[in-house]
């Protein structure tokens, strides 16, 4: 009996080309093609498909393609399939002649023994299977971007590049995971839509840590994650004790909500390339370290994470540690703030171009910004650094806007470092089995000066979710991923997000997928339900005093919650039933004008005093309009959702913070079991910030 490996490597993009060669040729009249076909009968009635429909029976997915539903697939043909088996069965034969050059080989076993489909196991039939199939329907229209907008169903992302005609391939078609080009047009089913590709799709087995020291250019920044410990810490996957995944209960108005799916550990590594590193004068390990004590000085503050207490305890740089796995060591702290912990490829790092389709309803984000509205997100770093990553739409340099950067500000007053789009390097791939890699054209350091007075001088705005890196890794932030309209909500368990926790056992929080029927910035929002109290860990930005503010929609089924911030109560409580037009917030229109449902509230015309005035008088009743730079839902033709009296900022704290942990606590005050507290966003501003006479009214409302 033939033995069977389980693991199979992922292809290189260029031996796989290699093994392809030009665009298949497909034989058109060979497709059959009838009404009432399914994806199932449509393969199996194509005849150059006929080992993808053995491998999909082997792997009992064919029943699944024959099923209702709405399903992407991605076929390779036959010639592709061949292709694949002869490179996985050289694999195998690779591997045997390293055991026998060295019995003492401790690579892991790859490959097949024969390059026949015979050779597949069940399980890897599975995978390759699922591998090509996507749980959302996508039309050749839909192929654009750096990746695919919707997980394949091994919950793996897939790249998506543009052929430049390289390679003797045809220019202008749709590369699918790097390798796998699309041959002609779509074919549309009764359950979803057929592409054939001219090769094997094959993710990434690879854990990112171990990804990343595979790529030479990349030599010196490996050598300090290795020496850090890092790489050990990247090497988690999944939580094996969670058990709730797609398990129902009762949700939003008592619909039917499911947990999340799974628990998944990921990660993304930004990385300076060694070419980079030597124009600054670092040639190897030794000369980093040099640098790191300079960019790190002796006694500096940093942070070390205790996993038992859930907590940042503070600690100092030390430059006499020798080991590097110590967060005191300057090169640890080097390394830590170049990695988070969740997985966010380049198409994801900011809320631009994305599109979210499920339920019956669409989300895009360019519908939800003002097109000139700076897209930016908030991530913290492992080691518990603030990192800021920005689409700096409004920037006056046309060249900036179509770039991604770390650590931006304006006029070059932030350290500006440029992330690299992975569809311009050659034989890269970014995605790994746990997570992420990103290319970056300089060197990342935590300059605490330049991150107060001018990268985080501004107003930082949180999506509510995006303070949870679990839901980021297990396809629950800005995905829908279901088929029917009681499902588009998740349940977050009270043990299930490191910076969350629940102080009561009826506590019940949701997280509503995005759509544009709703007034919501990045479209999606965060409920809490009934007797809630519960908590959340707030960014760690640098020591100063700030203005907290919550964000949210207004409307009469919703509750007030008593808001604390670490355990001191911050105030009278936020009462989500009370929209603008209450007497107590004093909101007046800007200008009604282009505005279809501009209700009975008195209109300041434009008058620019007017409006600062009203301003004014609204922040000293502790309330803010809702960004300019938002646009109102589809149920207010507005110029912004500044113009929507339903939406609000409201100030919740205006404290110092210190260096270190916070806690964000909201507790229902209400008698009703069913209230709703809908929250959005939240935003810290610093004082210094607001007190700046030099910056225009008109940023102050962004």
């Amino acid at each position: 009996m033939n033995k069977i490996y389980k693991k199979l490597t992922s292809l290189g993009c260029v031996s796989l080309m290699v093994l392809c060669g030009c665009q298949e040729q497909i034989d058109e009249g060979a497709r059959y093609t009838f009404v009432g076909n399914t994806v199932a009968t449509y393969l199996q009635a194509t005849p150059e498909c006929s080992q993808f429909v053995e491998i999909l029976t082997r792997g009992e997915v064919l029943g699944l393609m024959k099923a209702y539903g709405e399903y992407t697939c991605f076929a390779p043909t036959n010639t592709a399939i061949d292709a694949y088996l002869k490179e996985q069965h050289q694999l195998y034969l690779d591997y045997q002649d390293s055991i026998a050059a060295n019995p003492n080989y401790k690579g892991e076993p790859v490959g097949i023994e024969s390059a026949s489909l015979d050779a597949l196991s069940i399980e890897n039939c599975w995978d390759i299977a699922r591998n090509h199939i996507l749980p959302v329907k996508l039309f050749k229209v839909d192929l654009n971007g750096n990746e695919l907008p919707e997980n394949n169903m091994n919950g793996r992302k897939l790249t998506l590049d543009i052929t430049d005609g390289s390679d003797g391939k045809e220019a202008g078609v749709p590369l699918v995971n790097s390798n796998a080009m699309v041959l002609g047009d779509e074919e549309e089913v009764v359950n979803g839509v057929v592409f054939m590709v001219d090769a094997v799709i094959n993710p990434s087995t690879e854990l990112v840590s171990d990804q990343l020291v595979k790529y030479e250019n990349f030599g010196i920044f490996a050598t300090a994650l290795e020496k850090t410990g890092y790489v050990e810490k990247l090497h988690l996957e999944e939580d094996k004790d969670y058990k709730l995944g797609n398990t129902q209960t009762a949700g939003f108005r008592d619909q039917l909500a499911y947990y999340p799916a799974t628990k998944l550990y990921k990660f993304t590594i930004f990385v300076t390339p060694d070419n980079v590193l030597k124009q600054k004068g670092i040639d190897d390990f030794a000369q980093l370290e040099a640098k790191c004590k300079e960019w790190y000085p002796h006694g500096t503050p940093a942070w070390t994470y205790d996993e038992d207490e859930n907590a940042w305890n503070p600690i100092e740089i030390d430059h006499s540690i020798t080991d590097y796995t110590d967060p005191r060591h300057p090169v640890n702290q080097f390394v830590g703030y170049h990695i988070l912990d969740r997985e966010v490829s380049y198409a994801n790092l900011v809320c631009h171009n994305i599109t979210v389709n499920g339920n019956g309803k669409t989300y895009q984000s360019e519908k939800d910004f003002r097109s000139d509205a700076d897209r930016t997100e908030y991530y913290a770093t492992m080691n518990n650094r603030m990192l800021k990553v920005t689409k700096p739409l409004s920037s006056k340099v046309d060249a900036e806007k179509s770039k991604i950067y770390l650590n931006y500000a304006p006029d070059n007053a932030g350290q500006n470092i440029l992330v690299t789009n992975p569809a311009n390097l050659d034989d890269f791939n970014p995605l790994a089995a746990n997570g992420a890699i990103q290319v970056i054209e300089d060197v990342l350091v935590y300059n605490e000066e330049i991150m107060k007075s001018s990268v985080l001088n501004c107003i930082m705005r949180f999506d509510a979710s995006s303070l949870f890196s679990e839901l980021t890794n297990n396809n629950v932030r800005l995905k829908i991923g279901r088929t029917s309209t009681e499902q588009a909500e998740t349940v977050i368990p009270h043990d299930y997000c490191k910076n969350f926790k629940s102080n009561s056992d009826v506590t019940r929080l949701l997280y509503l997928s995005p759509h544009h029927e709703w007034h919501n910035y990045q479209g999606d929002e965060m409920i809490a339900y009934g007797h809630f109290d519960f908590e959340y860990r707030l960014p760690p930005v640098p020591a100063g005093t700030y203005e907290i503010r919550m964000g949210y929609t207004t409307n009469n089924v919703r509750c007030r919650a008593l808001v604390y911030l670490d355990g001191e109560v911050t105030g009278l409580p936020v009462d989500v039933t009370m929209g603008g037009q209450d007497p107590e917030i004093n909101w007046k229109y800007d200008n009604k004008t282009n505005n279809d449902n501009a209700k009975d509230v008195e209109e300041l015309n434009g008058d620019a005093e007017q409006i600062a005035a009203n301003d004014k008088d609204m922040k000293n009743r502790g309330f803010l309009k809702a960004p300019n730079t938002m646009m109102g839902s589809t149920f207010y033709n507005a110029p912004s959702a500044r113009e929507v009296p339903i939406i609000l900022r409201k100030v919740i704290a205006t404290k110092y913070l210190s260096d270190g942990t916070h806690w964000l606590r909201f507790k229902s005050v209400d008698s009703k079991t069913d209230g709703e507290f809908m929250h959005d966003y939240f935003e810290i501003v610093p004082l210094t910030y607001l007190n700046n006479e030099g910056i225009p009214e008109s940023d102050k409302r962004k």
